[in-house]
């Protein structure tokens, strides 16, 4: 019974209950919802582990991927969380969820769980088709090309052990119509082919879906039509030049990946890494251009664990770049960003890089 009916003698008598209540003791001033008893030193614990650690380092944590992705997207938009019980408003976590997860971080994890996130942190496909590894340490030389609306540019390096990256080309070729007629874009296809210097490996951002999205937009569809023909074709012509990756003979990889000379970087990868992609959009490479150029390094940078990261590029190919107008140099900025991006995450394998896209 919850509580006894207790009358007292009085003119009008009336009914009192006494009920009999439960003390829950809680040393935290975080109640959580529920009965819990995290001391103060446990609280600031949790909030600093949720707060100060990467996301793969929560993984050792009893939590699930899911669960901590809504944890990095609160992170992401809001900052700290300021209270063990804010989490409970983010989908998925309910009490029973987090006291599992909490009491973890206080006990500290299983020890089979520690290999959690060496288990997580998988290689990232940047490319299409994969690069083998086995083919990495054979890569000497390395073109990328940006296709513009108007131009198409490309940057040519020269790799060397423990020596910085060199610039040995940067060039563009001008496309003056955005309509052209299939005969005439081989013709340009062809010329570009024949300018742009031999490597090992050439690498081609993959080109955006063509689609209207809306109306007025079919001279949108056609630019991007013909542009993704232009890398088709250019992308075609350089696989059929000779390379020991291509031909049979000792370098054709055995680890079941495609053996090519050509590769599809993601979209927006360069954009990202190098910080110049806001919101949705790409905006200009100058700055990180400018900063490469002068000290080697981005604008953001301070050192980078690898000295074949580093970029040296020759006076006589600073002034080139000086020299064009600013659309033109804009095109040969983000082709020399998407070679670098492709050496740093597939060749040099930079941490500091890879972690960006494992978050």
């Amino acid at each position: 019974m919850l509580g006894q009916l207790v009358r007292r003698g009085s003119r009008y008598p009336r009914c009192v209950y006494a009920v009999h209540t439960r003390t829950i003791k809680v040393d935290s001033s975080t109640k959580l919802g529920f009965p819990c008893a995290y001391t103060d030193e446990e609280t600031r614990k949790i909030l600093n582990t949720l707060n100060e650690q990467d996301v793969e380092e929560l993984y050792k944590y009893n939590i699930s991927k899911y669960r901590l992705k809504k944890i990095e997207g609160w992170r992401k938009k809001f900052g700290t969380f300021l209270s063990l019980e804010q989490v409970l408003e983010l989908d998925g976590f309910g009490v029973t969820v987090l006291r599992k997860f909490y009491d973890s971080i206080v006990h500290g994890p299983k020890e089979d769980a520690v290999v959690a996130p060496k288990a997580i942190k998988k290689d990232v496909k940047f490319t299409t088709p994969l690069l083998s590894a086995q083919m990495v340490p054979k890569i000497n030389s390395c073109v990328s090309l940006y296709v513009g609306l108007d131009y198409v540019t490309w940057a040519h390096f020269k790799l060397a052990k423990e020596q910085p990256t060199a610039l040995a080309g940067w060039n563009s070729y001008n496309i003056s119509d955005r309509k052209l007629h299939i005969n005439e874009l081989i013709r340009n296809v062809s010329q570009i082919n024949r300018l742009i210097p031999e490597a090992d490996v050439y690498v081609v951002e993959n080109p955006p879906v063509a689609q209207a999205s809306a109306m007025g937009s079919a001279v949108q569809t056609n630019i991007n039509v013909q542009r993704s023909q232009l890398i088709g074709m250019l992308m075609l012509m350089l696989a059929n030049r000779p390379s020991p990756f291509t031909d049979s003979g000792p370098n054709q990889p055995t680890d079941g990946t495609v053996s090519s000379n050509v590769f599809f970087l993601k979209q927006y990868l360069s954009a990202r890494l190098f910080g110049i992609f806001v919101g949705n959009e790409r905006v200009s490479s100058e700055e990180v251009i400018r900063s490469i150029m002068e000290r080697q390094l981005a604008p953001n940078e301070e050192v980078l664990e690898s000295i074949q990261s580093r970029l040296v590029i020759p006076s006589g190919l600073k002034i080139i770049y000086e020299e064009n107008d600013s659309a033109e140099r804009e095109f040969l900025g983000q082709s020399l960003l998407l070679g670098l991006t492709f050496l740093r995450l597939c060749i040099f394998k930079c941490e500091d890089s890879l972690k960006i896209f494992r978050r």
